[in-house]
């Protein structure tokens, strides 16, 4: 009785350290996923970093956009006041 005993307590043991070693092959210890919760966080700090800086470039885009607009329209102004005025030049002249 004491062999079956302890043969199936060296069953049990083997079959514990099988078990013992899947799990660790298989499945992350609790250092493992801290780590990775670490790495993890990091990432996802440079990645609030990088989107921060992407609205600061969007922000400068509208600004430039803005200067252009004011530009265009300093332009058209001058460009049909130019036109009105060689218009009655031109009128005045022929007529």
């Amino acid at each position: 009785m004491d062999n079956e005993v302890a043969a199936c307590i060296h069953h049990l043991e083997e079959r514990f350290k099988e078990l013992k070693e899947y799990l660790e092959k298989h499945y992350a210890s609790k250092a493992e996923l801290l780590k990775f919760r670490e790495d993890v966080a990091v990432q996802f700090g440079q990645v609030q970093v990088r989107i921060a800086q992407v609205h600061t470039e969007i922000a400068q885009v509208h600004v430039h956009m803005a200067k252009l607009e004011t530009t265009l329209i300093k332009w058209f102004i001058a460009t049909a006041i130019a036109i009105a005025g060689g218009s009655f030049g031109i009128a005045r002249y022929c007529h």
